[in-house]
Order: structure tokens, then sequence, then C-alpha cells
């Protein structure tokens, strides 16, 4: 702490040993400055913004040096929408202490941040300006708008928001009112004049209620028929209650009613159900296991039926094998090389010993020429003929045996058998495959152009065969 005469650090001393000054009453009113200060901080906490001002107001009052209560009493007055004041507050802490006041650095740098604030707080101010000149001018309606157009730019003007629900509250709009002072007690929560109008609010709908209160008639006349019948209130209240009375008579025999099936009747209908259905289900399962052990014994003899008829047929078919294979090697001894073709196939290689397996093997292998070109040429004539299903079937084995026959040509055929039939993307994988092995004879350009056009729409024309 300084000598407030010289400036002379004095610490806890009563009296500045510099000039001789007594700083102890001095030092009392720094203390009670900090006192308010802690007061205005605890009521900003609890968001009681009227009184946290009126402390730091009289912190300041006390020591207006006190720059860290100038800095809260600027937020305060920013937290209700007084933003002049709050820039106010906040230039003069700076004014007061220009080093180690970050606090007002930091709140100016902001304002400064957004240049669009201060114009937006002057119209504000100049519209709730111009909205109290048309209270005192008694045009209600044109203050209202001016006041919801200030509470638009700037919600948190509290004086605003507390002139509208005043005015709603003389054109005996409370419900509006109470929608405006219930959300600015959410900002400042212990404004004086807040809840002064709220009470006044209360008070109005409480005596608006009230006067609806209509006095109820004597007398109560209904038609029944032609006629028109007229009775007091009380016999009519009695009649009724006396309906009421009957008719909850009558509800409660059918609840009861009700209880008496549900608790007797219902549990010895379900016993009987259940007992039924659990001799129907013993019944079915006792039915489910004979019938799956039937079923195992006829599976069991078609299995032995089936492995004596395919033993009865490999060993039909071994003499049948090796005739057709001796019928070949004779048909290819004779040159007869096409009707050698035609009996190795019906040859079942899996039959034949080891000498017969290997004399297949080496008629088969001097034969593939001619099988090939059968099937080939078979292809072919299937292919010409528009059937492609079995063109595909031939052009198949070909390429099974050897897929680059004839340069890719029973491939290149194969494939667009598949794109004539429908399959794309069999033909595709062909013509591709054919590209591969063959990109510059005539089927691989042909081929190119297919998976180039993805045009199913090509004739066989177009192949140049």
């Amino acid at each position: 702490m300084q000598c407030f005469m010289c400036g002379a650090e004095v610490g806890n001393s009563k009296v500045c040993f510099n000039c001789g000054a007594d700083i102890l009453l001095y030092k009392q009113i720094i203390y009670t400055s900090y006192v308010f200060y802690n007061q205005g901080l605890e009521k900003a906490k609890v968001k009681d913004i009227s009184g946290a001002i009126e402390a730091l107001k009289s912190s300041l009052q006390y020591y207006k040096y006190n720059t860290t209560a100038r800095n809260l009493l600027g937020l305060c007055y920013y937290q209700v929408g007084e933003t002049v004041r709050a820039i106010n507050e906040w230039v003069l802490s700076k004014n007061l202490q220009e080093e180690n006041n970050p606090n007002a650095d930091r709140y100016l740098a902001e304002i400064e941040n957004n240049p669009g604030l201060l114009s937006k707080a002057n119209s504000t101010i100049k519209k709730y300006n111009q909205a109290i000149e048309y209270c005192k001018a008694g045009s209600r309606d044109l203050a209202m708008i001016q006041l919801k157009k200030v509470i638009s730019q700037n919600p948190n003007l509290i004086k605003a928001n507390q002139l509208l629900a005043l005015l709603y509250i003389q054109d005996k709009k409370y419900a509006d009112a109470r929608k405006i002072l219930s959300a600015i007690s959410k900002i400042d929560s212990n404004n004086t004049t807040t809840i002064r109008y709220i009470h006044e609010v209360k008070e109005r709908l409480k005596a608006e209620n009230t006067g609806r209160r209509k006095k109820r008639n004597d007398v109560v006349t209904f038609a029944d028929g032609n006629d028109t019948v007229i009775m007091s209130e009380h016999s009519f209240r009695s009649m009724l209650d006396n309906s009421k009375a009957s008719f909850m008579n009558i509800l409660m025999g059918l609840v009861v009613g009700l209880l008496i099936c549900f608790f007797l009747v219902v549990p010895t209908v379900k016993e009987n159900m259940t007992s039924g259905n659990t001799e129907t289900v013993l019944a079915l399962d006792q039915e489910l296991a004979t019938a799956k052990s039937d079923n195992k014994k006829l599976q069991n003899e078609i299995d032995d039926l089936q492995e004596s008829l395919n033993a009865y047929d490999n060993k039909q078919d071994i003499p049948t094998s090796y005739e057709n294979l001796m019928a070949a090697q004779n048909l290819y001894a004779d040159g007869d090389a096409q009707g050698a073709s035609e009996y190795i196939q019906l040859v079942s290689k899996d039959v034949l010993g080891e000498a017969g397996k290997a004399t297949y093997d080496s008629l088969y292998a001097e034969l593939s020429p001619t099988i090939i070109e059968g099937y080939y040429n078979d292809g072919n004539t299937f292919y010409t003929e528009e059937n492609y299903d079995s063109a595909i079937a031939n052009f198949q084995t070909v390429v099974d045996i050897d897929e680059s026959y004839q340069d890719g040509a029973a491939l290149f055929l194969l494939g667009d058998s598949y794109r004539l039939t429908g399959d794309t993307e069999a033909a595709l994988e062909c013509f591709e495959k054919v590209v591969e092995l063959y990109p510059k004879n005539k089927w691989g350009k042909q081929a190119a152009v297919y998976i180039a056009a993805d045009d199913t729409e090509l004739s066989a024309a177009d192949v140049g065969e």
C-alpha cells in the first residue's frame, strides 16, 4: 500500500515513515472499499446483478482507484445490456491504472475487435429513447414496436424489457408481461423493479380469474320431450348424484363379475386346454419319432441298393470300355482317325487297368487334334444354325483342351455365343482372354471392339470370318 500524500510504500504501518502522514483512516477506507467489492462479487455469482452494481458503486465511492471493483462493475453493466456504461467503466479503469490492468485491456480489446458492437449499442439506445418519447406522448403501440426492435438487438437490456412488460400490463396482456419478466429475472434475479412487476402481474391475474367466476343460478331448466322441467339446483344435483351412484353400482357389478370369471372360470379352462394340448404334443412326438425311424431304414436300403447298382454298372462298363479302346486302336491303325476319335471318347478310363490306361493316354494324345477339330466343327455348325447353347457346349470342350486353338478362334466364338445368349459377363471374360493371348490377329482385334463398345447388338457377320 502507498501513502496518499507522498506515494511511498507504507506496509502495515499506521504512519508514513517518509512524510509522517497518519494513514490509519486511509487504510480503513480502502478496506471498506474491498468489503463492498467482495459483497458485489458474491452477488454477481448468484446473478443478483442489481445488488452487485449497488455494492460495487459503494466500493468505488470509498476508493475510486479500486480498478478490480470498477472492472467488475463494467461486466455487470454489460450483463444487463448497458454496453456504453460498461465501456466507460473499463476506460476509466485503464486511465486510473495503465500498468498491470489485464482485465480492462482484455475487455476493451474484445470491444475493438467487434467494430459493429458500438454502432449496435448506439442504435438500441436511440430506439429505447424514442420508445420513451412515444410513451410520454401516449403512443403505446409505437413504443412497443420500438422496444421489440431494441430487445431483438439487445435481449439483455433489462430496462427495455421492463418497459415493454409495463406496457403489456397497461394493455392487460398479463401473460405476455409475465413471459418477459420471467426471462429477465434469469439475467438479474433480484432486480426490485422486476420483482415488483411480477407481483403486480400475479395480482392482476388473480383478480381477473376471480372476476370471471359467475354466480350460479339457483334454478335449473331442461327439456324432457315436449315438456320443460324446472327444478332447483340442489334437486338437480341430487338427481345427478343418484344417477352417478346407480351407474357406479352397475359398473362395480360388472367388475366383480369379470373378476369372478377371471379367477374361477379362466384357470379351469386353461387347465383343460393345457392337458389336451400336452396329450396331443406327446402323440405327435411319438409319430414323428416313428416316422424318422422308418425314414432312416428306407434311406439305408436305398444306399445299399445304390452301392449294388454302382458295382454292377462298373462291372458291365469294364468290358465295354476295353472293347471301345480296341476298336479305336484298330481304326487308328487303319488310318480312320475320325472313327477312332469317336470310339475313344466312349471309353471310361477309370475302370481300365494300368496297361489299359497307358494305352488310352497314348492313343488319346495321338487323336487329340482330331477330337478337338470335331468339337470345333460341331460348334461352328451350331453357331451358324444359331443354336448357341449347343455351340457353347462344343466350344467350351475345345477351350478346356486347348484355349489357344485356331489362334483364339474357339475362345472368341465361345465368347460370341455367350454374347448372343445375353450372358455379357461370360462373353467379356472370353474376349479379354482373346485380347490377352492374340492382341494383333483378327480375333483379338474384334474382341477388343466388343470390349470397348460393350455392344451386344453387333452381328456375327462383323467377326470377319
